[in-house]
C-alpha cells in the first residue's frame, strides 16, 4: 500500500486566477511528499473544518483599495466576527502567501490582515508571511518561489518522512484530470460559434453588441487608442465600476500553435473532441470543462497562447524531452541559480508558450492531451474601467482601450491578447460580459474632487464627469481633471467633449502635453504649477483619484501633492507625508493603476 503522509489543506482567495494557480502548484508539489492534500477556494471550503484541520496554507490576493476576492468574501465575514473566542484556532499551524501590487496603498492588505487575525484566534504560523508583488520584474514568482521552497522545508520539519520513504520524483508531470478524446467529423460545425462558456454563464452575465470601434489617436501616432461602444439592455452601473470580458486568441496565433504541433509530429486532429474526468475530489474540474469540447475551441477560447510560461512549464518539458540538451536547459530554468537566465529567456523578451514549444521540439513531440492542461494557463477574463455614464449614455457601455503592441529583442512584434482581440471587433459582434465594482469609490453628491488621469487613465473619470453632468452637479469649482498625453494634436483623448465641459464651466480641465515643447511637461508638473488651486481644494477636504500607468506616474504624482502641502501649507517633509498618508487611510486619496 502506498505511503500516505499527513493531511494538508490549501485554500485560496483568487480574483483573476493567479492565487488559484499557485495553490494548485502547491497541491501538486505536496504529492511529492505524499501529503493527503486538498485544494479549494475559501468560500468552497467547509468552514467548520477549520476547527479540526491542523495545517492550512492560505494563498490570497488583494484587489482594488484593499478588498478581498469574490470567492473568499463569505469566509472573510466569518473569520472577522468579533464573537469568535480568542483561542479557537490554537490547534492550527498555518502559512499565508499574499499576492498584491505595490503601486496600491493597501499593498497585500488581505494577506496581512488574515495573517494577523489567525494569530489573534490562536493559530501559529510556521513560515513568515510572503508578500508577492506584481510590480517586480519577475512578477509574483520573485517572492512565491523562495516562499514555497521554505514552506516545504518547514513542513518536512513538522511532518518528517520516515527514513525509508524518499520524496517522489514522478510528480512533475502530475496531471489533475484524466483527459480522453474522440474524433468527430465536421467538428467546425459543432457549436464553434457559441462560446464554450455559454452553458456556464452566471445570472449576472449578459450580451453586449459592438456599435462603434473608433480610433481616437492619429494614425501616425505610435499608440492606437480605441473608444469601443457596446449596446446593452437595461443593465445598471455606477462611476468606478468595471466591465469584465473574456477574450479569444487571435486566429493567426491559433494557427501558429497548430503549425508547431504539425511540424513536431504531434497527432492532435482538428476533429478531436475532448472530455475531462476527475482523478480525485481534491482538484475539481472547472464548470466550463465539464462538457465535451472541440480541441480547437480550447485553443481559441480556453488556453492563453500569449502567456509567458512559468517554471513549472519547464519542469514538465524537462521531464518529457528526449534531448539531454533541452533537459539541462529546462532544469537550469527551474533552479534558483538559473533565475536570471530564465528571466532573460522568458520575461524580458515576453516569450510566450507557443514560442517556447517551438524552441523545445524534442519535448513538444511528446505532448499528450492531459499535459496540455498543465503547461497552458487558462485564459483569464479582463477588466476595464467603464468610460461612459449609465445615466447619460443610455443602454451603452464605453471602453477606452490602448492596443498593446511593442518590440523586444525577438523579431516578432509582441501583442496584447485582449486589447488586440477587442480592437479587431466589428459593429454587430456580440460578447458576453459582466459588471463588477471597481476600486474607486466616487462621491454621489457635489464635493471637491481632483482627478489625475493620463492616457486611458481618463476612462473612470469620463464616467464620473458625465454622471455629474447628468445630475446637474458638474462644476469647475469642484471638479478638477489633470489629463496628460504626448501631443495635443495626436493623442488628446475625447478632446472635444472635455473642452466643451471646460468651456461650460462644468469641469476645470488642465492638460499636460509632454512632447509639444522642448522640455517635457507631465501631469505632476501641472499639479505643482497650479499649487494654489490644489491647496484650496485640499483645504476643502477634497477627494483625490489617480488612474493610469503604474510604472512611475503614481509615485511622481503623489510627490507633487506632497510638494504642494509643503509649499502652500508651510508643512515639513514629515507633516506633508503624514497629510497625504492620512488621506490614503481615509480613502480620500485613491489609486487605480495597471
Amino acid at each position: 500500500m502506498p505511503y500516505v503522509h499527513s493531511n494538508l489543506t490549501i485554500l485560496y482567495g483568487s480574483q483573476t486566477g493567479n492565487a488559484q494557480d499557485i495553490a494548485e502548484r502547491i497541491w501538486r508539489e505536496s504529492k511529492r511528499y505524499y501529503f493527503k492534500s486538498l485544494v479549494k477556494s475559501l468560500d468552497d471550503y467547509e468552514i467548520s473544518k477549520l476547527s479540526v484541520d491542523e495545517c492550512v496554507i492560505f494563498i490570497c490576493s488583494t484587489t482594488g483599495q484593499g478588498e478581498v476576492p469574490d470567492n473568499m468574501k463569505k469566509f472573510w465575514r466569518f473569520i472577522l466576527r468579533k464573537n469568535l473566542p480568542a483561542g479557537i484556532l490554537d490547534h492550527l499551524k498555518y502559512a499565508v502567501l499574499g499576492l498584491g501590487d505595490s503601486s496600491y496603498v493597501k499593498f497585500n492588505f488581505t494577506a496581512k490582515k488574515l495573517f494577523k487575525r489567525l494569530q489573534q484566534l490562536g493559530g501559529v504560523p510556521f513560515v513568515p508571511i510572503g508578500l508577492g508583488d506584481d510590480q517586480h520584474d519577475l512578477g509574483y514568482d520573485a517572492v512565491t518561489d523562495p516562499w514555497i521552497e521554505n514552506l516545504w522545508k518547514q513542513l518536512l520539519t513538522l511532518y518528517p518522512l520516515p527514513e525509508n520513504v524518499k520524496p517522489s520524483k514522478n510528480v512533475s508531470v502530475l496531471s489533475r484530470w484524466t483527459v480522453t478524446s474522440k474524433l468527430l467529423r465536421n467538428v467546425n460545425n459543432v457549436s464553434i460559434n457559441q462560446s464554450i462558456y455559454y452553458s456556464t454563464r452566471k445570472i449576472d452575465h449578459f450580451d453586449v453588441t459592438v456599435t462603434e470601434n473608433i480610433q481616437l489617436t492619429e494614425p501616425s501616432h505610435f499608440q492606437d487608442v480605441r473608444l469601443i461602444k457596446f449596446k446593452i439592455s437595461d443593465q445598471n452601473y455606477n462611476p468606478g465600476d468595471v466591465i469584465v470580458v473574456r477574450p479569444k486568441n487571435l486566429e493567426w496565433k491559433v494557427q501558429e500553435l497548430e503549425e508547431v504541433f504539425v511540424t513536431n509530429g504531434v497527432n492532435f486532429s482538428q476533429e478531436t473532441i475532448v472530455s475531462l474526468k476527475e482523478k480525485e475530489f481534491e482538484t475539481p474540474i472547472p464548470d466550463v470543462l465539464k462538457y465535451d469540447i472541440p480541441l480547437r475551441q480550447l485553443y481559441s477560447e480556453y488556453f492563453d497562447l500569449m502567456a509567458i510560461p512559468r517554471r513549472r512549464t519547464f519542469e514538465i518539458l524537462g521531464s518529457i524531452t528526449d534531448s539531454e540538451l533541452e533537459r539541462e536547459k529546462c532544469i537550469e530554468f527551474t533552479t534558483a541559480e538559473g533565475q536570471e537566465e530564465f528571466y532573460n529567456y522568458c520575461n524580458r523578451p515576453k516569450r510566450n508558450i507557443v514560442e517556447v514549444l517551438q524552441d523545445f521540439p524534442n519535448a513538444t513531440k511528446n505532448l499528450t492531451l492531459d499535459i496540455l492542461f498543465e503547461i497552458f494557463s487558462p485564459m483569464k477574463p479582463r477588466e476595464f474601467s467603464i468610460a461612459s455614464s449609465c445615466s447619460w449614455h443610455k443602454n451603452e457601455i464605453h471602453l477606452l482601450l490602448a492596443v498593446v503592441k511593442f518590440k523586444t529583442k525577438l523579431l516578432k512584434e509582441r501583442v496584447g491578447l485582449c486589447s488586440n482581440f477587442l480592437a479587431g471587433l466589428q459593429p454587430g459582434d456580440i460578447l458576453t460580459a459582466w459588471i463588477r465594482k471597481g476600486s474607486f469609490k466616487f462621491p454621489t453628491d457635489a464635493v471637491p474632487i481632483i482627478m489625475v488621469g493620463p492616457g486611458t487613465g481618463l476612462a473612470p473619470f469620463r464616467n464620473y464627469i458625465f454622471e455629474c453632468a447628468h445630475k446637474g452637479i458638474a462644476s469647475a469649482n469642484n471638479i478638477i481633471l489633470f489629463f496628460g498625453c504626448r501631443n495635443e494634436s495626436k493623442d488628446f483623448l475625447c478632446a472635444e467633449e472635455l473642452r466643451k465641459f471646460h468651456d461650460e464651466r462644468r469641469l476645470n480641465l488642465i492638460c499636460a502635453f509632454s512632447r509639444d515643447q522642448e522640455q517635457k511637461v507631465y501631469v505632476q508638473d501641472k499639479i505643482r504649477e497650479n499649487n494654489n488651486l490644489i491647496w484650496n481644494h485640499l483645504k476643502r477636504k477634497c477627494l483625490i483619484f489617480i488612474a493610469g500607468n503604474a510604472k512611475c506616474m503614481p509615485q511622481d504624482v503623489r510627490q507633487a501633492f506632497i510638494d504642494v502641502c509643503k509649499e502652500c501649507g508651510n508643512m515639513t517633509d514629515n507633516e506633508a507625508e503624514d497629510f497625504i498618508s492620512r488621506m490614503e487611510r481615509e480613502n480620500r486619496y485613491q489609486t487605480e493603476c495597471w
